[in-house]
């Protein structure tokens, strides 16, 4: 009888490893006017998705409601929503995110929003098919807001209905300090257009047959003149301080430009980039608000292995007061895949911070960064960051791509580390294991890469291989760049001997004053060459040079581990290496781990490693004990697979029905069926798949050996 394979038996005993931590018409006109009518019902009705078509009707109108103010990146995300369940979650996000007074009850700007909408579609949509909030005076509306004065000229003789409006601005997204619109009818009637000076010019709104004079632009500029002055200017240019001559002034245009990317620029769509990923994870109203954070992620070479440093810096720390201290609750959730989605580790750690009034007073006005240092296995992974505020009641998420070297890999730098400063420990304070601890510094930086103007920066990076001797006298090459010109606005080098670690596998050039450089946006470039010109190794990194001074180095938490040899690290390597399926270094790292402290997770876990091994008997040795002293499920599944891989399918029974009497699971219903057939027992073996097909119909394999077993009643 052919049994699941290994891998496949193994794999899906998830559970307890994996916490280790996706048109002939005869008349012309007739023809005319029938296509007519189709190329409008297109244009004037709305085109629904099929992912639309399957939303609840209430998703379906918040959808068209909101449109207007929805970044492309929310929009994608939430037309990708399978539930209802998930477009509710979804929906609750986006209000938080909009929300000016997050502490309140009301959502202040949630209700102006809908309080728009219901303005536009009373007042819009008059002679249209559309709503008022879906015409385009309804999408400004809904954008910018109440204008600050609304003429109309709706009944005068000359010039075709249309209406004025003017703005201030919000100067921080784009939009000058006051601007004008304009919206007429082009025919008179039907949906109000929105007017371009640019392109059009005032005789598109003057009526022609209303004017006794050839229309040119400056006529018909007279004859809206006569009418209104203001209206006159802006049929110009919709900025006020814009007097053009002759054609009209493109910068109405950016204006126009301006206020329709304003979504874009205003609210931030992080959380909805990420949504995918934390939507089962973030499962409370309390915490739908998502706080945007700066992070770093780095693979530094330490102990013979490597390790992945991060820090996460949130954009807003939230704390509450309890006898006369300042706490906050947090969890971490670290998650990694492989290139093909397939997780790799996932962490999940509690993270009480307790303070004094003292503290926070003194570090109030910096930022707040999260670090750690985790092992890694060689390969290229996709790691996800899940931070919860449990006392705020926000969240926030990022994700980062690594690639950690694997065998004889090319000459390369790491990713670079702009630092501020860096704290050398003593020789007795060396012996630790933390993040940014580096080569007996500690390195301090902020993830944002901001400097303020009279500090200092440093650059630390590491190369892929030790430097040979022969190699140090290569040249070493700092410059910064200007992103605005292109240009270097600094450079140093200097012999690689001189920048070099005593193990000659880190690179720390720094740190130097900046006092030099002016503010702004700048890129730092690093190059290593054995003579001018050329680059062995090169790596860059973006920073900004602030105009003031501010507190640029964030108050740090960070965990201190032992220095490798480490259990944990070694069982969380061990944990990796196994899901990914290289069970030899799998088994390598969780003895390892085992030598060094006995544990019955590292077991376990070493159990399930021999049993894809193939290596039956040691596989049993470890995990039937393990089930006597704990009466640890998962272990009774890994020593019926012992079993069962020794053929002794009788014994494997006696772990199965332990297993089915107390809960039923798929895996376990599926081997204790194949191990009835075994014992030529086919009417056991029919119930338990049957019932196993009917949790789960797409097995093909179990629907085989269900077959098998009719047949062998048949018999």
């Amino acid at each position: 009888m052919e049994r699941l394979t290994k891998l496949e038996a193994v794999l899906k005993l998830r559970k307890g490893y994996v916490k280790l931590i996706p048109m002939s018409m005869k008349n012309g006109m007739i023809r005319f006017l029938l296509l007519a009518f189709v190329f409008l019902a297109f244009v004037l009705l709305p085109v629904q998705l099929p992912s639309q078509q399957q939303m609840l009707p209430e998703h379906r109108q918040w959808l068209e409601d909101v449109s207007p103010i929805m970044t492309k990146a929310e929009r994608e995300v939430f037309l990708k929503l399978k539930t209802p369940g998930e477009r509710g979650k979804f929906i609750r996000f986006f209000w938080k995110q909009r929300d000016p007074l997050p502490d309140t009850e009301e959502n202040e700007f949630e209700k102006e929003y809908m309080e728009r909408v219901r303005f536009a579609d009373a007042n819009f949509g008059h002679g249209t098919p559309k709503r008022g909030s879906q015409t385009e005076r309804g999408f400004f509306y809904l954008v910018l807001g109440r204008p600050l004065e609304r003429y109309q000229y709706t009944t005068n003789s000359e010039i075709l209905p249309l209406e004025l409006w003017f703005y201030r601005g919000e100067e921080r997204y784009g939009l000058p300090p006051y601007f004008y619109l304009i919206f007429y009818q082009p025919l008179g009637m039907g949906e109000f257009r929105l007017y371009s000076p640019g392109v059009e010019g005032p005789e598109k709104l003057v009526i022609p047959s209303m004017s006794s004079q050839v229309l040119n632009r400056s006529s018909a500029y007279q004859i809206v003149k006569r009418i209104s002055s203001e209206l006159a200017s802006a049929t110009l240019s919709y900025l006020p301080s814009d007097r053009p001559s002759g054609l009209g002034s493109f910068s109405s245009d950016s204006i126009v430009a301006s206020a329709r990317s304003l979504p874009e620029k205003k609210y931030s769509d992080l959380y909805a980039r990420d949504y995918f990923r934390y939507k089962d994870y973030v499962e409370t109203e309390h915490t739908d608000l998502f706080v945007g954070c700066n992070a770093v992620v780095r693979v530094f070479r330490q102990g013979g292995g490597h390790y992945l440093h991060w820090s996460i810096e949130p954009g807003r720390m939230s704390f509450a007061q309890r006898n006369g201290g300042t706490y906050a609750s947090f969890e971490l959730i670290l998650r990694m895949e492989d290139a093909a989605g397939h997780p790799i580790l996932e962490t999940q750690e509690e993270i009480p911070l307790r303070i004094t009034a003292e503290q926070y007073k003194e570090n109030e006005r910096r930022r707040f960064a999260f670090q750690d240092v985790v092992p890694v296995i060689p390969g290229q992974f996709k790691l996800f960051f899940l931070l919860k505020n449990k006392t705020g009641k926000d969240f926030t998420s990022f994700e980062a791509k690594v690639n950690v070297p694997q065998g004889e890999s090319p000459p390369a730098l790491s990713g670079l580390l702009l630092y501020r400063s860096r704290e050398d420990a003593p020789a007795a304070g060396q012996a630790k294991l933390k993040a940014f601890f580096l080569d007996g510094a500690q390195y301090l930086f902020n993830a944002r890469n901001e400097f303020s103007p009279q500090s200092s920066l440093g650059v630390y990076a590491q190369l892929s291989q030790r430097v040979p001797s022969a190699e140090e006298g290569s040249e070493v090459r700092l410059e910064i760049i200007s992103l605005d010109t292109g240009k270097a606005v600094f450079s140093r080098k200097s012999p690689l001997a001189q920048v070099l670690s005593p193990g000659r596998e880190g690179l720390d050039f720094g740190p130097f004053a900046l006092s030099d450089v002016k503010p702004g946006y700048y890129r730092v470039e690093l190059s290593i060459g054995s003579q001018p010109g050329s680059a062995l190794m090169a790596g860059r990194e973006n920073l900004i040079i602030l105009a003031q001074t501010v507190p640029d180095l964030p108050w740090i938490y960070s965990r201190q581990h032992p220095l490798p040899p480490n259990a944990e690290h070694s069982a969380l390597l061990g944990s990796q290496y196994f899901l990914s399926g290289q069970y030899d270094q799998a088994k390598v790292q969780l003895e390892d781990a085992l030598r060094l402290k006995d544990s019955p997770a590292t077991r376990l876990l070493l159990a399930k490693t021999l049993y894809g091994l193939g290596r039956f008997q040691e596989s049993l040795a470890l995990s039937a004990p393990l089930f006597e002293a704990t009466r640890d499920r998962e272990a009774a599944k890994v020593a019926a697979l012992g079993q069962a891989g020794l053929q002794d399918w009788t014994a494997a029974l006696v772990y199965l029905d332990a297993l089915l009497s107390q809960s039923t699971e798929i895996s376990v219903l599926n081997l204790a069926g194949e191990c009835r057939l075994n014992l030529n027992q086919p009417e056991e073996a029919l119930l338990l798949l049957e019932k196993s097909l009917q949790l789960d119909p797409g097995q093909p394999r179990v629907r085989d050996m269900a077959d098998r077993a009719r047949a062998l009643i048949r018999k």
